[in-house]
């Protein structure tokens, strides 16, 4: 008979167990233990064990889902108008469909019990709370193509795609930043700093990045001008993406977000700052780094395409119609 109930002190061996056994793709780290488990998913703030649901078929663990919300707009708190089911691990088993509806189910219910208006399925660059380093890789991408009975269970269950989000890699061997003129005169008017450990600047980005080893290069203007001397242009921030990286025996960082101020935008500066932070990484000894784009996000692919990315996989993030 199978039960299901929300998660108890005493069960984080079982899911890793669970973990261990599922079929969820070389985007899951494997093999799964109780210290990665508390690293990245029961040491989170925000972390409620009323969100986390099992399935048990008598008394063996044979399923779990879990349930969270995104941060708000200031990302210093939780916003629970929307929610989103992360993840549904289901061991191989004859009633997996059927154990995977009723995760799903119990998940939607405690999204609404907390106020949830929007019900999505699988994480994304801005609900990537839990699972960083143990699941989709540089950041949360949905539901990967290569945990296909997962995207199985959320169709199944009345989802729709909402997005598509590429995977992105870029080996590092033999990379060597653009040359061109519109690079060479943004060399001449900034300087980039490297910043290990950067100071967390929300609450949210502390609380899903503690723990990781960030890094944070800011582009500033060398020339005084009217917002003063050494004025921020842009940043980018990458981690070392572990433990994924170790299972998968390459030195490998995740390039996070990349942000240009506003007014210069459009200017060539994110391509100068991501290649220049790559050439400073591939010198460091990184040899992979990946990235996470929306595809309905043309300018980031088409930027990440000139630097020589390539789809690796791809996600789905889901909602509830």
């Amino acid at each position: 008979m199978i039960t299901f109930r929300c998660f108890r002190n005493d069960d984080p061996p079982r899911l890793a167990g669970i973990w261990r056994t599922a079929n969820l793709g070389p985007g899951a780290m494997q093999p799964m233990t109780v210290t990665h488990l508390e690293a990245g998913v029961f040491s989170k703030p925000y972390f409620d064990r009323e969100g986390l649901m099992l399935a048990f078929d008598d008394d063996q663990a044979v399923g779990f889902a879990h349930a969270a919300f995104a941060p708000n707009t200031d990302r210093d708190a939780l916003d629970t108008s929307t929610g989103t089911t992360l993840l549904v691990v289901v061991e191989p088993h004859e009633h997996e469909a059927d154990i995977a509806a009723g995760l799903i189910s119990r998940c939607e219910d405690y999204l609404r019990r907390r106020g949830a208006r929007t019900i999505l399925g699988g994480g994304s660059a801005e609900m990537a709370g839990f699972y960083l380093g143990l699941y989709g890789g540089a950041l949360i991408p949905g539901i990967l193509d290569s945990s296909a009975a997962m995207q199985r269970a959320f169709l199944a269950s009345g989802y729709e795609a909402a997005d598509r989000i590429a995977v992105l890699r870029r080996p590092l061997a033999g990379f060597r930043p653009p040359v061109n003129r519109l690079q060479l005169a943004i060399r001449r008017a900034s300087e980039l700093r490297v910043i290990d450990e950067p100071v967390r600047r929300t609450w949210w980005e502390a609380a899903t990045t503690t723990g990781i080893a960030l890094r944070r290069y800011e582009l500033r203007g060398r020339q005084e001008g009217p917002e003063g001397t050494g004025a921020l242009l842009g940043s980018a921030s990458f981690w070392d993406m572990q433990p994924l990286a170790s299972a998968w025996g390459v030195p490998a960082a995740g390039l996070m977000n990349v942000t240009i101020e506003g007014p210069r935008r459009r200017q060539g500066l994110a391509s100068y700052l991501v290649a220049e932070a790559l050439h400073d990484l591939a010198a460091e000894g990184v040899t992979l780094v990946e990235t996470q784009v929306s595809e309905a996000n043309a300018a980031a692919t088409s930027l990440f395409g000139k630097l020589g990315f390539q789809a690796a996989d791809h996600g789905t993030v889901f909602r509830k119609p």
